[in-house]
Parts: structure tokens; sequence; C-alpha cells
């Protein structure tokens, strides 16, 4: 099983503010089963900066920096694309909205055949065909 977290999940994570979540983070990378997303990773680098430019904080410059190094990064290569398309056009076809980062971060999940990891169940499980799991009550 491959398991892609979104930037939700690696952020309560990092932060250890989930117990549960932690756990089953912690078995699952000790399989070698948890992807990092090029997107997510993206995100969670932005956080970092923004945190270390603003508030002078280094501590998640350096947590983002860890994972990245223990965990393989999956990158948004060409297989990416055309699901992406798909599901976008699924969406809105349905009149139905989630972020665009959102959106590119199920298309990977799904052309990973990875299960999306997140608290945001509602909003990912409107995409067709994208498993989804909460960790943090699951």
């Amino acid at each position: 099983m491959i398991y892609l977290p979104d930037t939700n999940a690696f952020s309560v994570y990092l932060a250890g503010r989930s117990p549960a979540l932690a756990k089953r983070m912690t078995e699952a990378v000790a399989a070698g089963e948890v992807r990092l997303s090029f997107m997510v990773l993206a995100e969670l680098q932005f956080g970092a900066e923004k945190a270390r430019r603003e508030l002078g904080h280094t501590r998640f410059v350096k947590k983002v920096e860890s994972l990245r190094d223990l965990l393989d990064v999956e990158s948004l290569g060409e297989a990416v694309a055309p699901v992406y398309a798909r599901v976008r056009c699924q969406l809105e076809g349905a009149g139905i909205k989630i972020g665009d980062r959102d959106t590119l971060i199920a298309a990977h999940a799904l052309a990973l055949g990875a299960v999306l990891v997140t608290r945001n169940v509602r909003e990912f499980s409107r995409v067709e065909g994208l498993v989804v799991e909460n960790w943090q009550t699951d």
C-alpha cells in the first residue's frame, strides 16, 4: 500500500498534535509505505520559510528538511497531467469546487495508486475513485 499524506496531515504530524496520526504515520513510514508529493513538499517548505522570515523560527524548517530526507519525494511527472485534467473536468462538470493545489494532490494520489491521508475527507471524497483516510480519527 502507498500512502500520500496531504499538507495538513504532514503539518499536524510534524507539530506532534495528533497521537493517532503519529502512530499510524510512524508505522507506515517504517514499512516504507509513505511518499511525499512534490506539491505537498513545496507547500510545507513555503510554510517553513514563512515562519522563518516572519517569526524567526527555524525548528519547522529543520523538521521539513528531515522529512524530505527521510521519504521518497514523488515528482509531478507526465502521468499526473491527464489524471489532473480528468479530475478537474469531473469536479467542474459536477459543479464541485476544491482548491487547485488540492486537485493536483488528489490527481497525484490517483496517478500513484495511493491512498490520500487527510483530515479533509469531505472535500477529497468528492474526487471520483480517490481512496481517502483520516489517520487523526481512524
